[in-house]
């Protein structure tokens, strides 16, 4: 009976064994390798397929995976199946497949591009890891996770999309990576985004050249993110074709390799703590449209030496220069109607803040900023030596303003000041003295604060002869102009009081004993002086404004200098006499209509260093018969060479030009049999843009 059982036993252990060997042979039947084309893949139980591995050449740069294999629909892409597929730029992943397995694209170092479809629900990990090439992804809507270190070392990655159905992100999803989320507030992305330190943006964002950006409904945009590292940095006036209106919050903030930035015009906002701790930022050119400059931000920037805040500034947000360290001096124009709060506090190379004195809200004495009327005391400069008497009238010392002024030996306090605040004198040295009566808000202050106190004045020095204020303006028989002080050592060129003849526009005057230098010619400083015959340039000229010479009509003769850098709209619209004019290498622009209508303009010479031809720049400038265009010049205007019917040799050595920078008719109505001198590299696409702006059909390209 024993044996019996025991042979039953062993029957039944045969019957599982031999059951579970044909469980196995199926499985392993199921998950048989095929081959198609350039793929390995496996049969799923549901009659799909997925591919396992890529085996195709390796110089396949542009990779489009078939949507089906032998009629059968593609809906996964296994572990490692791209991994190593280093010179890939660009793949495109059909729609159906519904998961990115694990290491799929790892160590793709070249891929660029990846489309992932609307199928997809998750990405596994390590997925592109080490794609360093990657710089967007737009995640679709269908996915929920993305797995460990998907986009582990994608250093280029500047832009991810990931939209609110994404639940679950692994926490270094992005480790390496200086990536910007997009996405809804409040989303899982945003949540994630700000617990792990990633900027994050509401909304759509794009990328160009290395700038990630989101447009405005007006066709306008803003630079969300600086994504480059180079020195010296010019922002381009549009992205995409699209004007840059805006610079985020933020947005260069850390670029520790920026030494110069160059902000274009157009550009209004510059937002909190937009060049936040750029440590070797050495130089700012801040546009004139600029209104607004938002909270601290060029906070920590240490290396910012001079900075000029332009005309059109309304707003200057607290601690906008916040630990300036190089700063030395700045310049308030009038156009400002708020200072926040610590704005220069600890600029401690600071010497001097001065005010236009066309300000309607804020004024300077020796060096020091106060509001317009002299009640309150905002900022001492914390570089500055020696003892200041405060004005009689002045009724507050506000929070700081003295604070760090670590080389003054003493201030004297009026009795009229009945408000010092609490941190005014923060910082104050061992040998420093506040003068005031006794019994005033200045005895009990230095009482409360164990400062040195004393009721003797401070020694008065001779008052000297008043010198020169911003916005002041002043006129010199010698030199038959009148002249807006600028700086302290600059002036514009503001009115001519000649009527004829020749005209000389010294390179410095004197003023109140103080020698300035002409940088400027202003706006219609000679506008229909039609007896003016010629004029010469001082060698500190940098720029001259809109219709500066407009209406010249005698005018025969303009020397201009190497300091040019801009000529104005305008600028010598209708002078109908000028016959040459010879333009510097350092101009970059010349403005809209500049020349237009000068009709005996018959020798142009441009300078090597110019960008831009204004719109109607020498509109119907008919004696005009040959131009050069330089090899950096990027935009022509449009009607920029409208009815220079001589116009007979144009010779084009830029190759930056498009049809997006080139205007309409720019070329129409020049010379009808011109010949164009074209770079031969550009010789195709140069004569079907002319010819599209205007050059006639029997135009010659060589």
């Amino acid at each position: 009976m024993r044996v019996k059982k025991v042979i039953s036993v062993i029957v039944s252990i045969l019957i599982l064994v031999v059951s579970v060997s044909l469980f196995i042979c199926d499985d392993a039947k199921a998950a048989e390798e095929l081959q198609f084309e350039d793929f390995t893949y496996i049969e799923l139980d549901d009659e799909t397929v997925e591919i396992s591995k890529y085996n195709g050449d390796s110089s396949t740069k542009e990779l489009v995976i078939p949507e089906k294999i032998n009629g059968k629909k593609v809906t996964s892409i296994g572990d490692s199946a791209f991994e190593y597929c280093s010179n890939l730029t660009e793949v495109e992943i059909p729609n159906g497949v519904t998961s990115i397995g694990k290491k799929v694209f790892f160590y793709c170092t070249s891929l660029t591009r990846v489309k992932i479809p609307s199928s997809v629900t998750s990405i596994g990990s390590n997925a592109f890891y080490n794609c360093q090439s990657l710089e967007s992804v737009k995640i679709p809507s269908s996915v929920t996770s993305i797995g460990y270190k998907a986009f582990c070392n994608c250093s280029n990655l500047k832009i991810i999309e990931i939209p609110p159905s994404v639940t679950s992100i692994v926490f270094d999803a992005f480790e390496g990576s200086r990536v910007v989320i997009c996405g809804e507030t409040d989303s899982y992305a945003h949540i994630y985004a700000d617990g792990n330190g990633i900027r994050f943006f509401d909304g759509d964002a794009f990328i160009c050249e290395d700038y990630i950006y989101r447009e405005f409904d007006d066709g306008t945009v803003e630079i969300l993110r600086y994504a480059g590292s180079k020195k010296k940095v010019v922002i381009p006036e549009k992205l995409d074709g699209k004007k840059v209106i805006s610079i985020r919050e933020e947005s260069f903030s850390y670029c520790s390799n920026l030494t110069s930035v160059e902000i274009p015009a157009g550009v209004t906002n510059i937002g909190a703590h937009a060049f936040r701790s750029c440590g070797n930022l050495t130089e700012i050119k801040i546009p004139s449209s600029v209104t607004h400059i938002g909270d601290g931000a060029f906070c920590d920037c240490r290396s910012l030496e001079n900075v000029k805040i332009p005309f059109g500034v309304t707003d200057i947000e607290d601690q906008a220069f916040l630990w300036c360290k190089s700063l030395t001096s700045i310049e308030i124009p009038s156009s400002v109607t708020n200072i926040g709060y610590g704005v220069f506090h600890s600029c401690d190379s600071l010497t001097s803040i001065t005010v236009d004195i066309a300000s309607q809200y804020y004024s300077s004495e020796d060096d020091i900023l106060y509001n317009k009327d002299k009640t309150i005391l905002i900022k001492c400069p914390e570089k500055k030596k020696g003892n200041v008497i405060i004005p009689e009238g002045v009724k507050s010392i506000e929070l700081r303003a003295f604070s760090g002024c670590n080389s003054l030996t003493g201030v004297e306090i009026p009795s009229s000041v009945t408000y010092i605040a609490n941190f005014a004198f923060e910082g104050w040295n061992q040998n420093f003295t506040i003068y005031g009566k006794a019994g005033s808000m200045a005895e009990t202050y230095a009482n409360e604060k164990n400062i040195n106190f004393s009721t003797e004045s401070i020694p008065r020095e001779p008052t000297p002869v008043s010198a020169p204020k911003i916005g002041e303006t002043f006129t010199d028989a010698k030199s038959k102009g009148q002249y807006r002080v600028t700086g302290k050592q600059t002036v514009s060129y503001i009115k001519t009081t000649a009527t004829s003849g020749k005209v000389t526009i010294p390179a410095t005057v004197k003023y109140k004993g103080r020698t300035f230098k002409v940088t400027v010619i202003y706006k219609g400083a000679f506008k229909n002086k039609t007896g003016i015959t010629a004029v010469t340039f001082g060698k500190y000229i940098t720029a001259v404004g809109s219709e500066a010479f407009s209406g010249c009509k005698k005018l025969k003769t303009v020397t201009l200098n190497k300091s040019l850098t801009k000529l104005g709209d305008k600028a010598f619209y209708n002078c109908k006499s000028l016959a040459q004019i010879k333009i510097g290498s350092k101009v970059k622009t010349i403005g809209k209509s500049a020349f237009a209508g000068c009709t005996r303009l018959k020798k142009v010479i441009l300078g090597t260093g110019l960008t831009t031809i204004g719109n109607g720049a020498f509109y119907k400038c008919t004696a005009l018969t040959a131009i050069t265009i330089p090899k950096n010049v990027k935009k022509i205007g449009k009607q920029a060479f409208y009815g220079c019917k001589n116009l007979k040799t144009i010779t084009i050595k830029t190759a930056k030009l498009k049809s997006s920078t080139v205007g309409s008719n720019a070329f129409k109505g020049i010379y009808s049999k011109a010949t164009i001198k074209v770079l031969k590299s550009k010789k195709t696409a140069y004569q079907k843009l002319l010819k599209s702006k205007g050059a006639g059909k029997y135009v010659r390209y060589k």
